[in-house]
């Protein structure tokens, strides 16, 4: 067994016995684990995103294209426009060096959103 199957097997016997012993700890459990699940999956896309499309991760999350941007492309941008509300806000606290310094991280992370979207948008035109 690799690494990955062997943890989720010892967390299905983890989980059935806890379901047995206590189906409300049980229940607290899961809720925990499928909120970690669920950060990795967010933090995963979003590292997917400037180099795959849309149909790449839905096919990667079992998921067609749609779904997966459903889910996630309003969080992605929602977290970019927080990001860059954090440094423009930044910017004006920060001394004209560094307020340039900030701006040409603003610059490079809305680019990279840019040509990640662009390249999304020509991959899955291509499919």
């Amino acid at each position: 067994m690799t690494d990955l199957s062997t943890t989720l097997h010892e967390l299905d016997e983890h989980l059935t016995t806890a379901i047995a012993a206590d189906p409300l700890q049980a229940l607290r459990d899961l809720a925990t684990v499928q909120r970690d699940v669920d950060s990795h999956q967010r933090k995963a896309v979003r590292a997917a995103a400037p180099r795959h499309s849309w149909t790449e991760i839905g096919e990667a999350l079992g998921v067609s294209k749609q779904a997966a941007h459903q889910k996630f492309a309003d969080e992605l941008k929602r977290e970019i426009k927080a990001e860059a509300k954090t440094f423009k806000t930044a910017m004006k606290k920060l001394e004209l060096r560094e307020a340039a310094d900030a701006k040409d991280k603003l610059d490079a992370a809305i680019d990279e959103f840019k040509q990640a979207a662009g390249r999304r948008r020509q991959a899955d035109r291509g499919r």
